[in-house]
């Protein structure tokens, strides 16, 4: 017996075999769904982004440390 007939004998031994083979539902049109919902601004996001143009307008030098890092 070769290394490659071990190898699925062992494999087929851990691994039973699946059962039922049809799938539950069906996913797509719940992922047509998500992709058509528009994504919205959260209050996180909005606070960050004052934050940011608040600093930047107090220290406009940063906008370059900014530019860098992004």
């Amino acid at each position: 017996m070769t290394d490659d007939d071990r190898l699925q004998q062992l494999l087929r031994s851990a691994l039973a075999p699946a059962a039922d083979r049809t799938r539950s539902r069906d996913l797509w049109p719940l992922i047509a769904n998500r992709i058509q919902v528009r994504a919205r601004w959260s209050w996180l996001d909005v606070g960050l982004a004052a934050v940011v143009t608040i600093v930047l307008l107090m220290f406009p030098s940063w906008l370059l440390l900014l530019a860098y890092h992004l």
